[in-house]
């Protein structure tokens, strides 16, 4: 499975971390500690992402759940990678493609930041068929390279994802208000409201 790096994302994220001194969030991955806290206290002590790494996702279109560790040991988890690719394919179609796995780090990064249980998906890959077929969709869509994923938390402003994302991702960040989602990608750099 082919990685892309533009930069040193764990670098990237890393200096994220410490430099946005953003609000509370959980404490569920690594540690056993009862709050939420961001960052958390093992981030910044040993200067590393944690080695050991899961998400929790609803695909809402099928409802199909993905709640598994994707990195072990500082390596990702081949078959974890490849369900949770699957469990955000397109629906319509049901095709899928390998996701980027930098997204499940993203997804990470949000269950601690806002301390949440499980975060909704509402877009991962798509076929070129259903990317036509989609108002406002872009015709060179990051979601065509399974590079994007379109993201909601509940009881979370989505506005605040949006700009939080802004400061740690080297990607693509887009803002939907009136549609309740966040769109994230690993592509060029740019943010734009849709």
């Amino acid at each position: 499975m082919p990685m892309r790096s533009v930069i040193d994302r764990r670098r990237l994220l890393l200096g994220a971390i410490a430099a946005a001194g953003l609000p509370n969030s959980p404490a569920w991955a690594e540690t056993s500690a009862a709050a939420c806290t961001w960052p958390p206290p093992d981030w910044i002590e040993h200067k590393n992402f944690p080695s050991r790494r899961w998400v929790k996702i609803v695909f809402v279109h099928t409802n199909e759940r993905f709640n598994e560790l994707y990195m072990e040991d500082g390596k990702y988890v081949v078959p974890a990678v490849q369900k949770f690719s699957w469990t955000c394919r397109d629906f319509r179609e049901n095709s899928w493609q390998w996701l980027n796995p930098y997204l499940m780090d993203f997804l990470f990064i949000l269950h601690w930041k806002y301390c949440k249980d499980e975060i909704s998906i509402l877009s991962g890959y798509r076929t070129p068929e259903t990317n036509s077929k989609l108002e406002g969709a872009a015709l060179n869509s990051q979601h065509l390279r399974a590079n994007a994923l379109d993201i909601h938390l509940p009881n979370v402003d989505n506005e605040a994802v949006a700009k939080d994302f802004k400061t740690f991702i080297y990607g693509g960040v887009g803002m939907y208000p009136l549609k309740h989602f966040t769109h994230l990608d690993c592509g060029p750099l740019r943010s734009w409201v849709g």
